[in-house]
Order: structure tokens, then C-alpha cells, then sequence
């Protein structure tokens, strides 16, 4: 039953997404008003997670951010639908990458480079670094496989379509590859040693456990997933950080960052703390791009956790 439903809604929004960009644009300028206005989605949990992010805002400069960022967010939900039906070169003309022989050198002296990235920009259309089918070289990481890291949902019908529009990305740009839950990760690097490949990981989520590493980010003590750390120090992988920015409405820019050649040299704690710098630093220049309707600082850090970092 779970498959028949997923089918019917992966259906509903195929058929949606073969509307052009700009009827898209025009749903999602009324969605915006309507979740901000109407609905007011989230709006205590945006404006506090702004405001305390940025303290040297007037609240003015905070209600424009959240204004923005309605739109913004609704932008980000009708580019994803949009994605589903049109071609690879019509992504590549929203979504490009400006610097991929960052991760090609690295993968020509590594079999396996690690991308880590946060919920920035519109991440759901990453898939346009891979570039032009028919300008893919053989030696481009995206010749080879590319493996999604991700958490299965809780819902079995919405993890069924995500998987779905996923594995329909790879086929719309010809790249072999899959989606992989984070616990199979490092079984998967080691059953395929030999094998070329990079591993793409969002990692801002809001962490939950005891053993998270505290790093001072946007103004405040902040918990940081320490699941790409571990993998790239167990495995000895390169390290790369994907920035996004939104140039105008329906253009976006990556650019890559390497963190680091081989995570096994690196210090405790490094590639969290660098990933960190430079996720916040892509969105102090760009203050509406980030995912900020999420409590992301849901669990109180203690004091003694905080004098760690000299804060107070």
C-alpha cells in the first residue's frame, strides 16, 4: 500500500514540475505569503534563531531577513519540484558548479573524496555540479560513483518518493551511484576499497547524543555533527566543503573548498571546527539562504561546555 501511495504522489509531482520555472516562481509568491501571513509557519522559531544569530541586527533588519526568507523557502520547495521533470541542461542553467577540478584533483590521487555541505542555498539541487552530460570528462569526480548520505525518513511513503526523485537525478545525469544510510557508510568504503567514488553529506542538523563536538557558531555555543569526521578519520579520506550561493532567483553558484587531503593527519576536531567556519561564513554574506525554520539549538549547552569555547 505504501508503494502505490508513494507512486501516486511521485506521479502528482511529476506532473506539477513540467510547468515552466516562472509559474513555479508565481505559486511560490503566493505560498510565501500565505505561510507568513496567514499560517505565520514557524515564525516565532525563524525570527529567534535570526536574532540571535545576528545580536547586532535592529529588529527592522530581522523582520526584512524573515520576510526574505518566506520567500526564499518557498522558492527552494517549487525549484525542487521544478527539478523532477526538466533536463540536465536545464538544471546545469540554475545550478552550476564554479570550481569541480577541486574534487577532481582529489580524487585522481584518492579513491574516495568526502563532499560535506549544510542545508544552504537549495540543496536539492546540488545534482547541477556534476555538469553537462555532454561536457563530462572521464577523469571528473562525477564520471564516477557518487553516494548520498542520508537518514531514512520516518515516513515510509515519504522515503519511498525521496529515494525515487534521488535515484531519477542520477539517471537525468547519467551517474552511477545511489542513496546510503549513514550507518552504511563506512561498510560500503570498505567492501569497495578499490573503487572511485565521493560520499556527499549534509551536516547541520541539529546533533543529538553526548559525544558532539561544541564549536562557537553564529554567535552561540553549537552542537556540530561529528559523523562526517569520524568517517573521513576512520577511512583516511580527503575532505571537501560545498558552499552554495544564490546569485539571483533561479541561479544558483557552488564552489568548493578543500578542508583537508587525508582526515586520519588531521587534529581531534578540525574538520568539524573548518566545515563550521565555513558554512557561517557563506551565510553571513548571505543572511536568508540558510535553513533557519529548524530549532537548531533545541538542547541547552552547559556552562561549563560554553567556558570551553570563551563564551559566557
Amino acid at each position: 500500500m505504501a508503494k502505490f501511495l508513494a507512486e501516486i504522489r511521485y506521479i502528482l509531482l511529476y506532473l506539477v514540475s513540467l510547468l515552466p520555472l516562472r509559474v513555479h516562481y508565481f505559486f511560490s509568491d503566493i505560498a510565501s505569503f500565505v505561510l507568513e501571513h496567514i499560517v505565520r509557519y514557524r515564525f516565532n522559531t525563524i525570527t529567534v534563531n535570526i536574532a540571535r544569530s545576528f545580536p547586532e541586527l535592529k529588529y527592522k533588519e530581522i523582520r526584512r531577513i524573515v520576510h526574505r526568507y518566506y520567500r526564499f523557502m518557498s522558492d527552494v520547495l517549487f525549484e525542487t519540484i521544478w527539478d523532477l521533470a526538466h533536463s540536465n541542461a536545464a538544471v546545469c542553467r540554475v545550478s552550476s558548479a564554479e570550481n569541480a577540478e577541486v574534487v577532481d584533483s582529489l580524487l585522481a590521487r584518492n579513491n574516495k573524496v568526502l563532499i560535506v555541505m549544510g542545508h544552504l542555498g537549495n540543496w536539492e539541487l546540488v545534482s547541477g555540479m556534476c555538469g553537462l552530460n555532454s561536457h563530462r570528462t572521464p577523469d571528473s569526480f562525477s564520471s564516477y560513483p557518487m553516494y548520498m548520505v542520508y537518514k531514512k525518513a520516518k515516513s515510509k511513503i515519504s522515503d519511498i518518493v525521496f529515494r525515487k526523485i534521488r535515484m531519477h537525478e542520477y539517471g537525468k545525469f547519467h551517474t552511477k551511484g545511489e542513496m546510503i544510510e549513514s550507518h552504511q557508510v563506512i561498510r560500503k568504503i570498505l567492501r569497495d576499497r578499490e573503487e572511485k567514488a565521493t560520499f556527499i553529506m549534509i551536516a547541520d542538523q541539529n546533533a543529538l547524543g553526548d559525544n558532539n563536538l561544541v564549536v562557537n557558531f553564529l554567535n552561540q555555543p553549537t552542537e556540530m555533527l561529528q559523523g562526517p569526521e569520524f568517517v573521513a578519520v576512520k577511512m583516511g579520506m580527503a575532505v571537501v566543503y560545498l558552499g552554495m550561493d544564490r546569485v539571483s532567483r533561479g541561479k544558483y553558484s557552488i564552489r568548493f573548498t578543500k578542508i583537508t587531503e587525508d582526515g586520519s593527519k588531521e587534529e581531534s576536531g578540525f574538520i568539524t571546527k573548518k566545515y563550521a567556519e565555513l558554512l557561517e561564513g557563506d551565510i553571513r554574506k548571505n543572511k536568508v539562504i540558510w535553513l533557519w525554520s529548524h530549532r537548531r539549538w533545541k538542547k541547552t549547552i552547559s556552562t561549563c561546555e560554553a567556558s570551553k569555547l570563551n563564551l559566557k
